[in-house]
């Protein structure tokens, strides 16, 4: 279940975000002046505060998420807000993308 999406990503922060489990799709823009690339991330969250065996669980959800959604270009899972920034998650893209052929600066 999606806990809120906004134009600037996903937020899973609170109290409430450390007991969940939540899978996001998320397709982000980057590139270039010369090229713009749209690419798609896959993020696993799992609140510092779920419990052992639903944390075991995941692995089995997560086999099914990725049948369904298999075409990304980067993966993240995460139990650290700070990885679920969007500046990194586009960094991380940035990063998996190859050349940037912008003129540089």
């Amino acid at each position: 279940a999606v806990v809120s999406t906004q134009s600037t990503g996903t937020e899973l922060g609170g109290e409430e975000g450390e007991s969940l489990r939540a899978y996001v799709y998320l397709r982000v823009v980057t590139g270039d002046e010369m090229s713009k690339r749209h690419k798609f991330v896959l993020l696993t969250w799992c609140g510092p505060s779920v419990p052992a065996l639903k944390k075991a669980k995941m692995s089995l959800e997560k086999t099914q998420v990725k049948n369904l959604m298999s075409n990304y270009a980067v993966e993240i899972q995460t139990s650290e807000l700070e990885d679920m920034a969007l500046d990194n998650i586009i960094e991380r893209v940035r990063k998996s993308g190859g050349a940037n052929y912008g003129p540089g600066k």
